[in-house]
């Protein structure tokens, strides 16, 4: 089986070497190959040759195309047309194993990539894809997930665990009272967290039956919403990589956290793994 190299989306920009740096660090630890991807506008006037794009694309990695950093050699390449269309077409019509992209805006696309670009690149591939904020000092030690007990968010924490065997995971759940505003009783707070609580370790124990690495992952309950929650593990973990699953029971834009996928993408400050969960969100 051809081991599967990982794909890194760059525009040439400062705020994308994060991307970049973060696959270096990955490839040299997994011994995987890495392919560095520019995405250029079709028929763009003036457009740079390939040794022009060849010699940006060296200054920004740091290293030239060919160059072996265990795993096999970095490759360059260089897709034309609208740069989320290229980029995913790339990811899904290859042998790349997880995509790696940065927030930042990509030529004349007129968006943050944290927004209509990623929304569709996500869309559109069924690739794991790593947003990557964060400057990397070292390979990821913790995964923060947060679950709303669905099929789609225990698979990607599944999935999370196994790419990154290292990390120790801990699993946020969000809950709130029904109908809180009317409830008054600090009874019915206490008897919801119980219940969910309860569900919770049940989760976790189906889990570990499926990944046994998992029955050492910590948990928290959050009283309050699905960022909360996440947000209260960053807080543990300041330095994790945050889980996600792509798609919820309305479709995409829903997580299956429950809260709105974008939301997460943009205001969270950490690096998020977005895992595809369409099947499994059923």
């Amino acid at each position: 089986m051809t081991n599967p190299y990982i794909l890194v989306a760059t525009d040439f920009s400062s705020r994308a070497d994060r991307a970049i740096d973060r696959a270096l660090q990955m490839g040299r630890d997994s011994k995987q190959p890495i392919r560095f991807l520019y995405a250029q506008e079709a028929a763009k006037k003036n457009a740079p040759t390939k040794e022009e794009l060849d010699h940006r694309m060296e200054q920004c990695v740091g290293y030239p195309a060919g160059t072996d950093q265990g795993g096999g050699p970095i490759e360059y390449a260089y897709p034309q047309g609208s740069p989320p269309v290229a980029i995913a077409d790339a990811c899904e019509n290859s042998d790349a194993g997880m995509l790696l992209i940065g927030p930042a805006r990509y030529n004349s696309f007129g968006d943050f990539f944290l927004g209509t670009a990623v929304d569709y690149v996500l869309r559109n591939t069924s690739k794991p894809v790593l947003i990557v904020k964060k400057r990397t000092r070292d390979a990821y030690k913790q995964i923060v997930a947060g679950t709303d007990f669905s099929p789609g968010s225990a698979h990607a924490i599944i999935e999370a665990a196994r790419m990154f065997p290292e990390a120790a995971i801990h699993v946020a759940h969000a809950w709130h009272v029904p109908i809180e505003g009317f409830q008054r009783d600090g009874y019915v707070a206490d008897e919801t967290a119980g219940q969910e609580g309860e569900r919770l370790a049940e989760f976790m124990n189906e889990l570990a039956k499926r990944e046994p690495r998992l029955a050492e992952a910590t948990t928290s309950l959050v009283h309050g919403g699905a960022y909360d929650a996440v947000n209260d593990g960053l807080k543990k973990h300041e330095d994790a990589l945050v889980v996600l699953g792509s798609h919820g029971a309305t479709g995409f834009r829903q997580a299956t956290l429950g809260s709105n996928t974008n939301d997460m993408l943009r205001f969270l400050d950490a690096d998020i793994l977005v895992v595809n969960t369409k099947g499994a969100a059923g």
